[in-house]
């Protein structure tokens, strides 16, 4: 994690790097509460994680003085990234373990089923045509390392793309380019390929009145639905908004503050963001669009918001932020106690005899045991993550193919 004194000063610099903590930690609460209670959008929290991914790995990247050297980024990307998903893929085994125990199933099936789901996360065979299904049980949560991996195999490209323009009209083009670019793939995912954009299940039930069919394509066709919008393409638009973002306050602070951290741009933001909710009532064609429009709109009312909390509501704001500095291990682990508490609710439940009162007090205290979990898993995460033994899994492994 970054140490709070290099953020302090970094933040002195470029105020809006002290508001981007607030905006991640806002983030994962509504990505927590809708893996809770799943039909309404605190999906889109992904898009913040987008936009702020394409900032700050450009923004680093643009500080360094000299030639960057790409296979130490790269380890030190994995390293960030990969020790705590490896952890959490074991802990996902051992919840599946726990289940098909309870469940009653023979002790050969219930350790070594769940394998299969353990290798294929820990390999993250995602990235490749090679896994037959998109494993969701028990953590849902990791189809975003894939995701957010095969940025970082393109982010070498699109920095030389975008980063290295010269002046602002070719930056601007190179941003309109990588726009299009995602506009024309997701018009592809949709029409030809039954792309169902990240989000959108619980759409489903306006099918039939938007006429959007989904199944025009064998079953066993693997590019399809949700797994066509799991590579960068998908989303290629949001982070190279995010990766033009850090261009700006590199090469004129004053104007790029001035510019983006003003009530009324928090505003228009807010505005945007419901425009880009209307899109997705449209049906394919605007399907196309509204993600791009919805993080362009988030990311203005997020930011602009995180201002207004630490000028009004310090205290708050910095709560806030420490859930965005541990906005990775929440997003890692949570769900893990969402499907357990999810399972314990399907059992009790028929047990209340429709008792409204009762039901709520379950549920309630379920919701106090994923939040308390998620923080006793978040501690020991951290832990391991600093770890020795996280270096050595890195060094053992990609360390030794990027030689």
């Amino acid at each position: 994690m970054v140490n709070s004194k290099v953020r302090q000063n970094t933040s002195k610099a470029a105020p809006i790097l002290g508001l981007l903590d607030f905006c991640k930690g806002l983030a994962i609460i509504w990505i927590v509460l809708i893996h809770w209670r799943p039909e309404w959008f605190g999906w889109q929290g992904v898009h913040v994680f987008i936009i702020l991914s394409g900032f700050g790995l450009t923004y680093s990247c643009l500080q360094k003085d000299s030639d960057i050297s790409w296979k130490k980024w790269y380890l030190k990307r994995f390293r960030k990234v990969l020790p705590p998903y490896w952890m959490v893929c074991f802990w996902g085994y051992l919840t599946l373990v726990c289940v098909y125990l309870f469940e009653g199933r023979n002790l050969l099936n219930t350790f070594l089923s769940p394998l299969d789901v353990l290798f294929k996360n820990a390999l993250i065979l995602e990235l490749t045509l090679l896994n037959p299904t998109v494993e969701v049980e028990p953590n849902a949560s990791l189809w975003y390392i894939p995701f957010i991996l095969s940025f970082y195999l393109t982010f070498p490209w699109l920095y030389q793309l975008i980063a290295k323009h010269k002046t602002a009209r070719a930056l601007l083009f190179a941003l309109l380019g990588a726009i299009i670019f995602e506009f024309l793939y997701r018009t592809a995912a949709l029409y030809w390929l039954d792309g169902r954009p990240i989000g959108y299940f619980h759409y489903s039930k306006l099918f039939p009145v938007l006429g959007v069919p989904l199944d025009k394509l064998p079953n066993d066709f693997r590019f399809q639905h949700e797994y066509a919008f799991n590579f960068f393409p998908s989303r290629l638009g949001e982070f190279a908004i995010g990766m033009t973002a850090a261009v700006g306050l590199v090469r004129n602070s004053s104007i790029f503050h001035k510019v983006l951290l003003n009530p009324g741009m928090g505003v228009l933001g807010f505005v945007i963001w419901l425009t880009g909710n209307a899109l997705i009532y449209k049906g394919f064609w605007g399907w196309v669009f509204a993600d791009f429009v919805i993080a362009v709109g988030m990311i203005l009312w997020f930011v602009n918001l995180a201002s207004l909390f630490k000028k009004k509501l310090p205290t708050l704001f910095s709560k806030m932020s420490q859930l965005g500095i541990w906005s990775y291990y929440i997003f890692l682990t949570h769900y893990l106690l969402v499907f357990l508490t999810q399972k314990l609710d399907d059992i009790v439940i028929p047990l209340l005899d429709n008792s409204l009162i009762a039901i709520k007090v379950l549920r309630v205290s379920l919701f106090g045991t994923i939040i308390v979990g998620t923080w006793i898993a978040c501690l020991i995460l951290e832990r391991f993550d600093r770890s020795q033994f996280s270096d050595l899994m890195i060094q053992k492994t990609l360390a030794k193919i990027l030689k």
